[in-house]
């Protein structure tokens, strides 16, 4: 090799050392491979939270769809076929899985997505739980071929509690001690304008007896005095109203209402037709000092009570169905019983106070029977007695303060509560329908 053509490749050499235009060319070709798979990625990314959001919605409608529609297919057909459950399982799975399809749209058919739904039942609670899996080509496979799929999946659970059939015996105490006025200000108030049975000292009877030719009853109604019995009676009417609105299965409650003083009547057998209840009034079964009426007269015997509605109550079931309902006793009373009578075949008997004896609830808690006791206070007389009625009032002071232990040992435990006012009233009574019943509810699954 000559000197000048080594000179000369030594210079060209040295220029390429020195040239960085191929370098960045090169860094750059080098550099572009992680910059698109990181776009990429960003790109799946983007796509998969995309699917997967549309996708959720899908599988949350499936499952809302699929457990109210086996709802209203078990209240519609309690009684009418073999199996209601069984069909209404396949109907929610079938409506529920159309939901998830026109939810997903196109993304079912360019997914190839083929999405599962079971809907169960456990005792009184739906669940219904939709599964999609599927995945979508990379956009890698583009620039580079035979990348992995992107994967996308998830899960909806829905569950609703069925409200259980419960039938409701409404033991509403119209004895004497009702005619009480409701508020102590307002006994006051009456006694002062009560000339029934008012004794030779001038002190007035504060009960607004309904017996024929007396006063009272209509004296607390001109001067507008809400008397127990008609705070216990408007609350009953608003019980009967929340029934209706929250019953979630068709015929779900039926109720009863049975007064009593010496007997049970029936003022409205149990029913399913709750706004029939509306009319009655239980002003109308007050003591009106006729013993042939069906409800008697004088006292109030809690020993005929317990023993008639006991023969009325035909199914003690589990709620899970019309045909087998779970039965509660309502009891609303101010827990003194008396073993008189009025105008019956052998005279006045005479006032013979007691505490309600509490075994007499047994047989029916033996049974199953829930038995819940609202207690009305009975509210003594002050000092001084109307002298007409002034031994029963010294008995009732002295029984009184044992009646709420006696009540709570005949009410089923955790079913007893205590309520004086006219609003404590409806409290306690709107309480112990809440506590027998459940309220259907949705919960969202992951």
């Amino acid at each position: 090799m000559s000197e000048n053509l080594a000179e000369r490749l030594i210079l060209s050499l040295r220029r390429l050392r020195r040239d960085r235009g191929g370098n960045v060319l090169i860094i750059f070709a080098l550099a572009l491979v992680p910059m698109i798979g990181l776009a990429s990625i960003g790109i799946d990314y983007a796509r998969g939270l995309n699917y997967r959001a549309q996708l959720d919605r899908a599988a949350d409608a499936a499952t809302i769809t699929a457990i109210a529609a086996a709802r209203d297919y078990i209240s519609a057909n309690p009684n009418n076929e073999s199996n209601p459950t069984a069909s209404a399982l396949a109907l929610g799975q079938t409506r529920g899985l159309a939901a998830f399809r026109v939810n997903a749209g196109s993304m079912l058919t360019s997914l190839g997505l083929t999405p599962t739904l079971t809907v169960t039942r456990t005792g009184g609670t739906v669940t219904a739980t939709a599964n999609y899996a599927s995945n979508f080509d990379s956009s890698l496979n583009r620039v580079l071929g035979n990348v992995t799929a992107v994967a996308v999946s998830g899960q909806s659970t829905s569950s609703l509690t069925l409200g259980n059939y419960a039938d409701f015996y409404l033991l509403l105490d119209t004895s004497g001690s009702m005619g009480f006025p409701t508020s102590s200000a307002a006994q006051v108030q009456f006694a002062k304008l009560n000339p029934d049975m008012a004794d030779g000292n001038g002190n007035n009877c504060a009960f607004a007896c309904h017996f024929s030719g007396w006063k009272g009853f209509n004296l607390a109604k001109t001067n507008n005095i809400e008397l127990r019995i008609a705070t216990v009676s408007n609350a009953v009417q608003q019980l009967i109203t929340k029934a209706q609105s929250n019953q979630t299965l068709t015929n779900q409650y039926r109720i009863g209402l049975y007064p009593f003083v010496s007997f049970l009547e029936t003022a409205a057998a149990l029913t399913t037709n709750l706004t029939s209840l509306s009319t009655v009034n239980l002003e109308n079964y007050m003591d009106i000092g006729d013993s042939t009426v069906p409800r008697g007269s004088g006292g109030t015997h809690y020993e005929n009570v317990f023993s008639s509605i006991n023969t009325k109550i035909a199914t003690v079931g589990d709620g899970s169905s019309s045909s087998k309902p779970q039965p509660f006793i309502f009891l609303i009373t101010d827990g003194i019983g008396n073993n008189q009578f009025w105008y019956n075949t052998t005279g006045w008997t005479g006032s013979q106070a007691k505490l309600l004896d509490p075994t007499l609830c047994s047989t029916l808690k033996n049974r199953g029977v829930t038995v819940s006791i609202l207690y009305i206070p009975y509210v003594p007389l002050a000092l001084p007695f109307n002298t007409n009625v002034g031994y029963e009032n010294v008995v009732v002071n002295g029984l009184i303060p044992n009646v709420p232990a006696t009540l709570q040992a005949c009410a089923t435990p955790g079913y007893f509560r205590t309520a004086s006012s006219a609003s404590e009233i409806q409290n306690a009574l709107n309480s112990m329908f809440d506590q027998a019943t459940r309220k259907a509810r949705l919960v969202a699954g992951p």
